[in-house]
């Protein structure tokens, strides 16, 4: 008699949970909702169309960082980008702020800076009072 009872309500569990899925798909049928029209995506991080982005790549491939001197590595997707330097103003532009209009002429007026120096150079610009600047000599180095 329990084995009768167990398979009884175990019959109506399995009976109301699958209606309860039957009817949750059933919710979200595709056919029901309007179509959304995909629109295509544009990479947020480079606003660049690709004969602007080749010739900065090739503009920094090889170059050395006006500010700390060391070899500004390859430019890939999805890395952070070198910047360029105004050696006027001691502004930082961003990858994304060149301008892709008058190339030529920014590239001939900026001087290349890695990423690391871009992100100090921002920092420095925006929060002034973060940065203290420590020139280091083997004289008073406390290593």
């Amino acid at each position: 008699m329990t084995t009768v009872v167990l398979v009884i309500v175990l019959l109506a569990t399995a009976a109301i949970v699958c209606t309860g899925i039957f009817v949750t798909l059933r919710s979200f049928r595709a056919e029901n909702r309007t179509p959304v029209e995909a629109k295509p995506r544009h990479s947020w991080s480079n606003p660049h169309d690709a004969a602007t982005t080749a010739a900065l790549k090739h503009y920094f491939e090889g170059k050395q960082c006006a500010s700390c001197g060391r070899t500004i590595p390859p430019v890939h997707a999805g890395e952070l980008r070198p910047g360029l330097l105004n050696t006027n103003t001691h502004e930082a532009m961003t990858w994304d702020a060149i301008p892709a209009a008058n190339l030529s002429a920014t590239l001939a007026s900026h001087v290349p800076i890695c990423s690391n120096c871009l992100t100090i150079e921002t920092l420095r610009r925006q929060h002034p009072e973060l940065v203290v600047d420590r020139h280091r000599t083997i004289e008073n180095s406390s290593h």
